[in-house]
């Protein structure tokens, strides 16, 4: 009779000193990564809303830059009126038959 007496103190002992203390570290552990990578996430969402506010604000920049200092209205208009002279003086070249010289009757 004594057996079983000393084995369900053997089963108790082993709860209350290793496994109580074993699935106490495992949930502190397992709160303290989780309280962590919800840090971490937060970290990344603020530096992300940060790189892109960044991000927006240098291609505004830029564009008022590029408005600015690079193409203006009536140097465009300018430009597009000699390309269209120069492709219509090719048209017109390419409209015009070409008359056969001597050179090329000899040959």
């Amino acid at each position: 009779m004594t057996l079983p007496v000393t084995q369900s103190v053997d089963v108790i002992w082993w709860i209350t000193a290793v496994e109580i203390p074993v699935v106490a570290s495992l949930f502190w552990l397992h709160w303290r990564m989780r309280s962590e990578l919800l840090s971490r996430v937060e970290q990344q969402r603020s530096r992300q809303d940060t790189d892109v506010t960044d991000l927006r604000d240098g291609l505004a920049a830029f564009k008022l830059d590029v408005a600015r200092n690079y193409v203006s209205i009536p140097y465009l208009r300018d430009v597009e009126k000699r390309l269209t002279g120069h492709l219509l003086r090719i048209e017109a070249k390419l409209d015009t038959p070409i008359i056969p010289t001597q050179k090329d009757q000899s040959l």
